[in-house]
């Protein structure tokens, strides 16, 4: 068995980043599933349908629940959750769900680290300097 992920985010956010990365891996290696919440809708419905989900997917190694954005709507309902075999990681992004994709047989906290791991080393910036073609630096 291995743990299963729940994306919770506004909007479609966390389905588009599930569809790219399913496109990317080509399929999914574990069970994942996406739950949009609604900035209109009523905070224990939604914890409620949160709990719920959660329960139903873990198959008794725990649920990794990665949001869109610490602080907002979606984390501080995952926070709310009743589960206890969970753990919650903010600032989901495509380079992230990637890096649990690929380590997905992994216990819990240590997939959690490679979520964290793979949310960060996916941020990167760089210079074009398109002035300067010849530029090698």
């Amino acid at each position: 068995m291995t743990a299963s992920v729940l994306i919770v985010t506004h909007g479609v956010i966390g389905q588009t980043i599930l569809d790219v990365a399913t496109k990317i891996v080509g399929s999914v290696p574990m069970s994942i599933e996406t739950m949009s919440i609604d900035m209109d809708g009523d905070y224990e419905t939604h914890l409620s349908n949160l709990n719920e989900r959660a329960k139903n997917l873990n198959s008794g190694d725990g649920v990794l629940i990665l949001t869109d954005l610490f602080g907002a709507t979606p984390s501080n309902i995952a926070g709310a959750t009743d589960m206890t075999d969970c753990i919650i990681v903010s600032g989901i992004n495509l380079p992230m769900l990637l890096r649990v994709m690929n380590y997905y047989a992994l216990p819990l906290f240590q997939l959690c680290d490679k979520a964290v791991d793979g949310g960060k080393d996916g941020i990167l910036a760089y210079y074009l300097d398109r002035n300067n073609a010849t530029n090698t630096n």
